[in-house]
Formats: structure tokens, sequence, C-alpha cells
């Protein structure tokens, strides 16, 4: 006698077998799934650990350390809550201040560790997370003061990497030293200790002088080395981008030559940098093949200008998020904090400056910051591709009309505010003075928090005990001198004002701090007091 088969409905499973099958999804199929009925919609509400994943994404945050496994859901939603509160009602839960010898020229912020180049050492101080009492944990390296160039650190993968002109110029440029950032000793997972950036026989060129500026970046693996005003054979300058996979065996690196200049360069994902060249274009380069140096994927172009007037400089905020997350940290690597952004999306910021003769008829200069998203960006690259193929060193630009007032927000920056915002996953944050005041009085903090879900609903949730205000995005058809057609406004973003002053001259933060810094009389920048803001 044959059996039949009954059809079992999915809502009609038990629900420890139906959690089974919708724990593997990720937040945004949750959200679809709970839209389904009403049955699937009471699951998800009614488990915690469902609806923490879906607040991981709203908030764009991942957790971080393996102290937080045993933590119980309920217990992970409240925190991941008061840690966004935090910020949205400017609420610091300590401050101290760090130590006088941290006061050099160069200096870093990177994974809750500040680094200060002094005369004959680089100075390290482990801020304190909000868990932490207020001492703080300083180091220090020596390194040739009479050599030495540039450093950055990356305190998730433990790497310490130093700059240091080359000890025989005629064959290469810079000495680039990879260390451990806790010990000073060669770091255990460099394919070799010293990378020589601008080997002779890498560019097969004579290097005539290298004495412009640098700047290094640490992306994961790769490490990466921008030099400016390189004269090479016959007095031929130009600027020079070197990238080098620091782990592999197989000495991966390539050179880029940017004949007509660069200004700057920075990551958007390990594998993706953006390059912003002297004449107002964006250009996004992919790593494809390590075989190969990188292909240039999309050009943008920054919009128009009247007559008579140019672009001077442009460069970008580093966002350091991909570089100091996950899946790089080593055992020694404790995290400041139980939530990271999420490195599936990042906000950029592009300050430009603009130089010529304006609606006054004298020499004038403007400068600007503009936002955008890197999800954005990366859109545009798939436009670029389906509108123009592969770009040419001559070829097509998508124009400013076609991507830039529909996915960026602009600001004006006045002639005594500062150019450069600190910017840190979807967050800014910035001092503001009074447009009529010249002299540098203590200041007010501004945070604009750019997380799409957050500004899209905003209005939708309880915000009777919140500060600040949203700023709605929109396209806007108003033309600003000096160019000649709109920028953008679209971006909406949450904003708060401090109603603290604060003596600060400029600002470092990341996911849980805000570093502030005030220029002393001999111009370095001394790092006056530190905040916690969760």
């Amino acid at each position: 006698m044959g059996h039949t088969l009954k059809a079992t409905r999915l809502v009609q499973l038990p629900p420890e077998l139906l959690y089974l099958i919708l724990s593997p999804l990720d937040a945004c199929d949750l959200v679809r799934v709970r839209q389904t009925c009403k049955a699937l919609k009471v699951m998800i509400d009614n488990s915690e650990t469902l609806q923490y994943v879906i607040d991981l994404r709203y908030f764009q945050m991942i957790p971080m350390g393996t102290s937080e496994m045993d933590v119980p859901p309920a217990t992970c939603r409240k925190r991941l809550r008061q840690h966004d509160a935090a910020w949205q009602r400017f609420e610091y839960k300590q401050k101290c201040t760090l130590p006088s010898m941290m006061l050099g020229p160069i200096f870093e912020f990177l994974g809750g560790v500040y680094g200060s180049a002094g005369e004959d050492c680089i100075h390290f101080t482990r801020l304190p997370s909000a868990t932490d009492s207020n001492d703080l944990h300083c180091w220090s390296h020596p390194v040739d003061a009479t050599t030495s160039v540039d450093f950055t650190f990356c305190a998730a993968q433990d790497l310490l990497v130093v700059v240091a002109y080359s000890p025989d110029p005629r064959t290469h440029a810079y000495d680039i030293h990879l260390r451990s950032l806790t010990t000073n000793d060669v770091h255990a997972d460099a394919a070799q200790p010293i990378l020589k950036a601008l080997d002779k026989d890498i560019i097969d060129r004579e290097i005539i002088q290298s004495t412009g500026h640098v700047n290094v970046q640490i992306m994961g693996n790769y490490i990466s080395m921008l030099l400016w005003n390189i004269v090479v054979n016959e007095s031929m300058v130009g600027d020079y981008m070197q990238m080098w996979d620091w782990k592999s065996k197989n000495g991966y690196q390539f050179v880029l030559w940017f004949h007509n200049g660069i200004n700057d360069c920075s990551f958007i994902a390990e594998d993706k940098f953006l390059v912003i060249d002297s004449r107002g274009t964006v250009e996004i380069y992919y790593v494809a093949d390590k075989s190969k140096p990188p292909q240039c994927t999309a050009k943008l172009s920054l919009p128009s200008l009247m007559n008579h007037v140019s672009y001077t400089e442009a460069f970008t905020s580093e966002n350091i998020i991909s570089a100091s997350m996950p899946p790089y940290p080593r055992k020694s690597y404790q995290p400041s904090c139980s939530f990271h952004p999420s490195t599936n999306d990042q906000l950029i910021a592009i300050h430009v400056s603009v130089t010529g003769t304006m609606d006054t008829n004298t020499i004038d200069f403007h400068r600007y910051s503009f936002f955008i998203l890197c999800s954005a960006i990366l859109e545009l690259e798939n436009l670029y591709a389906r509108t123009y193929g592969q770009p040419t060193l001559n070829g097509p630009k998508l124009l400013w009309s076609t991507w830039g007032p529909q996915h960026t927000t602009w600001f004006r920056v006045q002639r005594n505010e500062d150019w450069q915002s600190s910017l840190y996953g979807f967050r800014v944050v910035e001092p503001i003075s009074d447009p009529s005041e010249v002299s540098r009085e203590p200041r007010r903090l501004r945070i604009r928090d750019f997380n799409p879900h957050i500004a899209r609903n905003y209005h939708a949730q309880d915000t009777s005990d919140w500060r600040g205000r949203l700023v709605e995005g929109e396209l806007t058809s108003t033309i600003s001198c000096p160019f000649t057609e709109p920028l953008g406004s679209a971006l909406p973003y949450r904003e708060i004002v401090s109603e603290e002053l604060f003596d600060v001259d400029d600002t470092l933060m990341d996911e849980s701090r805000i570093l502030l810094l005030k220029v002393s009389c001999n111009l370095y920048l001394i790092p006056s007091a530190y905040n916690e803001v969760w």
C-alpha cells in the first residue's frame, strides 16, 4: 500500500527548525522574509538573535572581539543602540590628556593607537577604551631622524612601516622597513624586511632627485607609496605610485607613473583605489590580476569651472576602516570597542580648492569638501563600463552632470575653518567657528552622520530625547560661482553640534573616540585632549 506525502507549509514547522532555516540569512533577506506573512514577521521580531543581525546592518556595524561571543544577543543589541545614542547625543564617558612628548609634526591615529614622530623616536600611545581606566599605555621605537621620512602602522596586524632615504640613492630612492608595532623587530609575516621604493631596475629610469613629499598607506596585504615631484633621467619630473604585497614571497609590486601629475590617491577597498589628478579628474583603479599593474576602470570629471578658474588642489580624507579591520587582527590585538563600522560601505570625502579670476575680477580662491558613498563609486564604475568600455589615456569621462548632483553633498569651507574633516565609517567630525571670528578661541565640534539607513528612518523613530537635526538630501539646480553647473546636495545626514567648547584646531576620530589637536606656537599639532564618546 503506497504512502501519500503530505506537504507542510514553512510556517507549520516547529519554531526550533524554522529558526535554524532563518539563521543563515543576512539582514536584507531577513527583512524580506519578515514582509511575506504575519507568522514569519512574529517569528523574526521575537528572536533577539535575528533582530541583532538586522540591527547590525541598520547601524552599519560589525561586532568585534572574542569577548562578545558569549554575550546574550539582547545585551549586544542594547550596547549597539547605546553606542549609536552616545554619538547622536555627543555624550562622552571620560576624558584624558596625552603626554607632552606626543607632539611631532608627523602623526597617525589608527586602531586606537596614536603615533607621533619625535626627534629620534616614534612615540606610541594606546588610548583607553570605554571599559578601561584613564591609564595610557605608551612605548617608543628609535629611528634615525636624519633619514626618516614618513611612517604609518596597522595595529590589527601589528605592523609598523617606516620610510627612510636610501643609503644608495643611485639604485633606489627609499627603504621601507616592515617592523612589529609592539616590539620593533622585523615583522614575522613580512616576505622581506625592507622594500625598495623606485628601484632603478624596476622603473627603468635613473633617479636624479627624490626629495619631494611622500605618503605611505597600508591596506590589508598591500603597502602603497605615493611620491611627488620625482626627477628622473634628463630633468623629467613626474609623480609615482608604487605598491607591494608585503606578505608575498613572489615579490608582487608595480609602479604607476603619472606624467601629468597626481594630487592624491586613496583606497576604497583592498583591491581598488581612487586617483585624483591635477586636472580635476577622479580615476578608479582595480587590482584584477597580480601579474599585471592595476587597471583604470573608470574616469569621473569634477564640476566644470568658469573661464580663468582652475582646480589647484584636490585630495581625499582617508577612511581607514578597511585597513584596520578583520580578517587581519592578530592575537595581540585587542579592539577598543565592541563594534566597528562595516566594510560593506563607507563615506568618501574629497576636498578641492579652485583659484582664478571670479566674480570680483580679482584673483581669489575657494575651498570645498564633498562627500559620496563608496557604494555609489562602485556603481559608477559599472556605469562607465556599460557606457564607454575600458578607459583610455585621452578617452571620455563620466560628466559631472551624469553622476555628481545625485550622489554627492557639497560644503563650502570658510577661510577660518579647517579644510580636512576627520572621517570614520559614515561619520565626520570637525571644529566649527563663527565666520566673523579670526582668532582661535575654543570652538564647538560638529558631527555629521551620513548612514543612509538612519537618515531614511529618522522620522519613524522616537527622537524626543535626541539632539541635533536631520538634513534632507535634495537635487538642486542652483549654480554657484565659480562653477558652471549645479553641485550636489543629495546625501541626507544627521547633524549634532556640541554644547561644550573645546580648545582645538584639528580632530581625529575612530569608532568610539575623538582626539583633539591644538596647534602650538611652533606650528606642531599637539594632542591636547582625548574624548571617549561611548
